[in-house]
């Protein structure tokens, strides 16, 4: 009953400021989530379905299990920009989702941290991510090592640990940070073992791995971190990285001169910029940008299907509301526009070239019980409201189905929540506009967990 008093709650909020002014507890949103998977993307490139030297790129769009009701099915599964920002300001805990994404299929996703004090300034962190999706299957394990000095000034290293030695990447990172703010600058290398195994250790390849890989210009990356308040009232958090271009040649062992030569260039950025004029209440808006360019040509006896360039680009700009209402009640609310170009061409007409982009508004609001102990329910509605663009239709034919698809939401949710401690959440989605798959009003179901220790 608390979800529902919700709906009558916020007519109340709105008319008695001087109740919210009250209320110093602040709400915010974080573009951490939104920048792993940027950084994971270019990092974890094995975790594609079709590896590292996939042609359908980094971004992954164009799986053939991809349908149109996957970008709702995403907003509906994942965590909201609440449970994001509680999650990312703690370091140990675990959390997972699950969510059905069709008749036979769930997404999955998974993470896992832990800082372990080695004395009074080092520690030792361990960070896992999974992820089970149609464009990626994950299963990444970070250690680093962080001196973090008196003042807030840190330096770190950090190593995946990833089964196959070549795909190794290397971080070092320093900066600045407190419990709400944060600078900080990391510098990597991707692959930071390749030639060294392939060339150095004399490796021919092995049955499973028969492709040598050689970089001439190995792929260094530059990130940056900014979350910085302004005042008592703003907020500023900026993500952003880069690869420089990278060539990678990738031949089989016994004949080097037919595989091929890639170039690679990739980069991402964000902001948020967050007004609280009150505790009770925070707006905000945003903007993200992804871009990501695969350029193959072919070595002397390579294919022709191995001449082509890939652009891949993903923009977002929007705004958010969060509102903490009386009775444990939150508003939490976003709206997007989103942008997903992608053009391949192949030089010498081997394949269909792509030309393709799509455009959608996407967006939640959530009415949620919230709190510190006890039940939890929430009301939501989901939207993506995704069109093809006019002139830019064509794509793989590994696709089924369109993406551009209308698709509308509602979702309930309960559970229970014990502040710093875990919370349990169920839900089941409504189709109001149920497309051509047979499940009729039925959206699917989901599940997440969180666990703080």
């Amino acid at each position: 009953m608390r979800a529902l008093s919700c709906f009558a709650l916020l007519s109340v909020a709105a008319a008695n400021p001087t109740a919210a002014q009250g209320d110093s507890t602040g709400l915010h949103a974080t573009l951490h989530a939104w920048a792993d998977d940027a950084w994971f993307a270019i990092v974890n490139r094995d975790a594609a379905p079709g590896g590292r030297l996939s042609n359908q790129g980094i971004l992954q769009r164009f799986q053939p299990t991809i349908d149109p009701d996957y970008p709702i099915n995403l907003i509906r599964i994942r965590f909201g920009l609440l449970d994001d920002h509680d999650w990312y300001r703690r370091a140990n805990g675990g959390r997972c989702y699950a969510g059905s994404l069709n008749t036979t299929h769930f997404a999955e996703g998974c993470e896992f941290k832990q800082s372990v004090p080695l004395g009074t300034r080092w520690s030792a962190d361990l960070h896992f991510n999974t992820a089970d999706l149609p464009e990626v299957s994950r299963s990444l394990p970070r250690l680093g090592f962080i001196r973090t000095a008196e003042s807030g000034f840190f330096f770190s290293l950090e190593s995946t640990l990833v089964p196959f030695k070549p795909h190794t990447a290397l971080e070092a990172g320093a900066g600045w940070r407190r419990p709400t703010r944060e600078l900080a600058f990391f510098v990597g290398v991707i692959d930071a073992f390749n030639n060294f195994i392939y060339g150095g250790l004399g490796l021919t390849g092995t049955a499973a791995r028969d492709t040598m890989l050689d970089y001439d210009r190995q792929p260094l990356t530059v990130r940056v971190n900014v979350d910085q308040s302004i005042g008592a009232k703003w907020r500023v958090e900026s993500r952003a990285g880069v690869m420089r271009p990278a060539t990678l040649r990738a031949y089989p062992r016994y004949s080097p001169d037919s595989g091929f030569r890639q170039d690679e260039g990739y980069g991402f950025a964000g902001i948020l910029v967050e007004h609280q004029p009150i505790g009770r209440l925070t707006m905000g808006v945003f903007a993200t940008y992804i871009q990501a360019v695969t350029d193959r040509t072919p070595l002397p006896d390579g294919r022709a299907l191995d001449d082509f360039r890939l652009t891949e680009r993903t923009g977002q700009v929007g705004g958010l509301l969060l509102a903490r209402l009386p009775s444990h009640c939150v508003l939490e609310s976003w709206l997007g526009r989103n942008w997903r170009p992608q053009w391949q061409v192949y030089r010498r007409g081997a394949a269909p070239d792509v030309d393709y982009e799509d455009a959608a508004w996407s967006g939640q609001a959530a009415f949620a019980s919230r709190p510190e102990q006890g039940f939890t329910g929430s009301v939501a509605y989901d939207f993506d409201l995704r069109d093809v663009l006019p002139g830019a239709g064509e794509v793989p034919g590994t696709v089924e189905a369109p993406y551009g698809r209308h698709n509308n939401e509602i979702r309930l949710e309960f559970g229970w929540r014990a502040v710093n401690q875990y919370t349990f959440e169920l839900g089941l989605a409504v189709d109001t506009d149920p497309g051509p798959y047979g499940r009729g009003w039925f959206g699917g179901g989901e599940g997440r967990f969180v666990l703080y220790w």
